[in-house]
């Protein structure tokens, strides 16, 4: 008979990640003199500053989304950049005076492989996670193009146009798909898509809402401060002022960036990007028991490490540790998660999200 091994589950693990641990214990930061007055005057003061920071970086992310060669598009993106950092400076400085718990806090599954045994023994089945649907956008984009089809049909019924009408017709639908795909990476196609389902599917908004509250929650935990978010296509355009950029959530990864281009990603790093991208998926398969939305972010954790000439093995270990530790995090935050996806779906600002977190911490971060 084969011996049967129990495989601890993750709530019952009492080993920290040793990444974590060396982060946490990591000898005390020095700040900058302004950055250490605005901390002093507490949560009230503070987050309000972090936010008028974070206010004018997205403000150079959206320089940034129409221009990279523009003058006044790259001088606002040095202001967006140095804002930033102060930003990330004084939560920081916060966490180090005791006033955010939860920032860079969350309990970390250890590091080591697992097995897709030791997931389902967590109550995770991986297919049913890794490979999102998007049900409702798919089946708006099949509803549109059969609608498409019994309009031209009823035209040419109707009208009995010149084969030259019909081919100048299809040439143009075509013309005009090609160039948003091109040109925007076909971001006019899904900003009508998400904006048919926004106003026609409240659990399509629903749903988008956790996704987004999880990717900041998971991120603010991990110890990346959240730089804004759009909840969706048109909030994004809005913001933007471009069609080529998704709604969801903007952080605050200039060390990450400078790893990147360094070449050298830290597994910490590594890790804490992991956990980020696949949050969205995590907490809707938390939530309704599949996920729906989110392929983008699979694809963008799949080319990363692609980039990084990961193994198959290396990859499949990186993403069933990320996959472990996320869920394990949005099940003990669960009910924070609702109550965040609330407040973002009001608008509320990244500051007034870390309160609602700090707040509803549980003990077991």
């Amino acid at each position: 008979m084969a011996r049967v091994v129990r495989v601890r589950s993750v709530d019952e693990a009492e080993d920290v990640n040793a990444e974590a641990d060396k982060d946490a214990e990591a000898d005390e930061r020095t700040f900058a003199p302004d950055v250490e007055a605005i901390a002093k005057g507490g949560l009230a003061k503070a987050l309000p500053e972090v936010d008028a920071r974070l206010t004018l970086a997205m403000r150079g992310e959206s320089a940034g989304a129409q221009s990279d060669t523009d003058a006044d598009a790259l001088t606002a993106k040095r202001a967006a950049s140095t804002a930033e950092d102060q930003a990330v400076d004084i939560v920081a400085c916060l966490k180090q005076c005791g006033d955010l718990r939860g920032y860079g806090g969350a309990r970390l599954v250890p590091r080591r492989d697992y097995a897709l045994s030791e997931l389902k023994l967590n109550g995770i089945e991986a297919e049913k996670l890794l490979s999102p649907t998007e049900s409702t956008i798919s089946g708006l984009r099949d509803l549109i193009s059969r609608a498409m089809v019994v309009l031209v049909g009823g035209w040419v019924f109707a009208a009995h146009p010149s084969g030259s009408q019909v081919t100048g017709l299809l040439v143009t639908g075509g013309g005009a798909l090609a160039i948003d795909q091109v040109a925007f990476a076909g971001g006019l196609e899904a900003l009508v898509l998400d904006t048919l389902a926004q106003a026609t599917s409240s659990s399509y908004r629903s749903r988008l809402q956790l996704h987004e509250a999880a990717h900041f929650l998971v991120a603010y935990l991990m110890g990346i401060l959240p730089k804004g978010y759009t909840l969706s296509s048109i909030d994004a355009y809005n913001e933007y002022g471009a069609l080529n950029v998704q709604a969801g959530c903007a952080f605050c990864d200039g060390a990450f960036q400078r790893e990147v281009a360094r070449g050298k990603i830290g597994s910490g790093s590594l890790g804490r990007f992991s956990c980020v991208a696949l949050a969205g998926i995590s907490m809707e398969y938390v939530a309704y028991g599949f996920a729906e939305g989110g392929v983008a972010d699979v694809r963008q954790l799949d080319g990363m490490l692609r980039a990084l000439a990961f193994s198959q093995k290396k990859s499949d270990s990186e993403v069933r540790w990320a996959v472990l530790n996320t869920i394990s995090i949005l099940r003990r935050h669960e009910g924070t998660v609702r109550k965040l996806s609330e407040r973002m779906a009001a608008g509320a600002s990244v500051g007034e999200c870390i309160r609602l977190i700090e707040d509803n911490l549980i003990e077991d971060v």
